[in-house]
């Protein structure tokens, strides 16, 4: 909450020195709101890039909603959040159905080589746990269970979880079981995308485990298999590549793994077929700034 106050005064700062017409956000996240509340209180036009999605996470569904009611342009991944901003009182005008920009350039990142799959550890699975705001303790505690369930199947490289309150606790278990059973898993901080996105593409990860939207998204739209851990990505929309899994649920777990050949994702999914860049850029470059004015009346 204190970081959000200073990002949202020192990005008024920042915009005070421009000249702007719009300030684009993406997503739920509390940099997002910063922005979208320092530009909308300061009377510029605000675009929100993947508004009316549903995902719980901590705080990240309410910030969402609100970031909808602050901004002045709407940029939806499917038609189901389309719906869903018009639901909270948006116009029709305001809404643009452009697609997921999480979903552009897949096609042109080739698969990780041998090589650097080899170089990853050559893992089976990419662990991706973010916290939900529970105690450290109990963060690690699902976080060192599920690792083992992992590397009792096959070889785990695990990624760094976000700054959220609990991250503590994911980091200390992802450290000591990488400690523990360096035979089977391995960490690293981050992946830049196209790292990312070719590790997932290789022919020997099965799955993609954790909790980022990327198994929902990214791996949606790669037909890669996402086992989805706990409540974070609750009531966000699925495709046939995600499983989902109670938190604490180790049975669960572990039918899932074992049965986890007989699984064969489609590639279907509602985030439309790659583009939304381009669309996205094309209504801010050339879209009626009168049409998606700075005064709103809600429609209901």
């Amino acid at each position: 909450a204190a970081s959000l106050g200073r990002c949202v005064s020192a990005l008024t700062d920042h915009f005070s020195r421009l000249s702007l017409d719009i300030v684009v956000v993406l997503g739920d996240r509390i940099e997002a709101f910063a922005a979208a509340s320092a530009a909308s209180i300061g009377g510029i036009r605000v675009a929100h890039i993947h508004g009316g999605d549903r995902a719980e996470g901590i705080a990240d569904e309410a910030m969402r909603h609100a970031i909808t009611k602050l901004s002045h342009i709407h940029f939806a991944a499917s038609a189901e959040s389309a719906q869903r901003i018009a639901r909270l009182g948006e116009s029709q005008e305001r809404i643009h159905l452009t697609g997921s920009p999480a979903v552009d350039g897949l096609d042109a990142i080739a698969p990780a080589t041998a090589q650097e799959h080899a170089e990853a550890g050559a893992p089976d699975f990419v662990f991706l746990m973010h916290p939900v705001g529970r105690a450290e303790a109990d963060e690690a505690c699902e976080t060192h269970a599920v690792l083992e369930a992992l590397a009792a199947h096959g070889r785990v490289l695990a990624l760094a979880p976000n700054s959220d309150p609990g991250r503590g606790g994911v980091a200390r278990a992802i450290e000591a079981v990488a400690a523990q059973r360096s035979d089977r898993v391995r960490s690293i901080g981050h992946l830049e995308r196209e790292r990312f996105i070719g590790l997932l593409k290789h022919g020997n990860v099965r799955a993609l485990v954790g909790n980022s939207s990327a198994g929902l998204i990214e791996c949606a739209a790669l037909g890669v298999r996402a086992i989805n851990i706990g409540p974070r990505q609750g009531g966000r929309e699925r495709a046939d590549n995600v499983r989902d899994v109670a938190s604490g649920d180790a049975a669960g777990l572990a039918r899932e793994l074992d049965a986890i050949g007989a699984w064969k994702p489609s590639g279907k999914h509602p985030y439309l077929s790659g583009g939304a860049s381009a669309r996205i850029a094309e209504i801010l470059a050339t879209g009626d700034l009168a049409k998606h004015g700075l005064a709103k009346r809600s429609t209901y």
